[in-house]
């Protein structure tokens, strides 16, 4: 589950990361999101680095638990502050999302458990 989840988490946040670049630096589009360059360059890493190690259970775990306790602590720190160290302009969309997200990437690490391959069912 946690490496099906990284790779489509992978391919939106790519898609997000492309897509920053072109939005609109004005109106209620960039109003609601407020994608800034650096935030679509962290999109666009974290894309790649979901896709390279969603080949891997062990390391998809690790990176969704991590993912999750950052984007976590990223969406605490946008309920005190409207600038994440530059990075980041906070607006309430951005809120809802950075928090489903933790949720979402914490649950799915904590509770995926090592796909049972057929050579470990045969043994067994």
């Amino acid at each position: 589950m946690v490496q099906g989840f990284l790779r489509v988490f992978g391919v939106v946040f790519l898609l997000l990361g492309v897509g920053g670049f072109f939005l609109p630096t004005t109106g209620p589009i960039h109003d609601l999101l407020h994608l800034t360059a650096p935030h679509n360059v962290i999109h666009l890493l974290s894309g790649i680095l979901f896709l390279a190690v969603s080949g891997s259970f062990q390391w998809s775990k690790v990176i969704s638990i991590t993912f999750g306790v950052v984007y976590a602590a990223v969406a605490i720190s946008g309920l005190f502050t409207t600038d994440i160290f530059g990075l980041i302009t906070v607006t309430p969309a951005i809120e809802i999302v950075h928090f489903v997200v933790a949720v979402l990437a914490l649950f799915v690490g904590i509770k995926s458990s090592q796909p049972v391959t057929s050579t470990q069912s045969e043994s067994a």
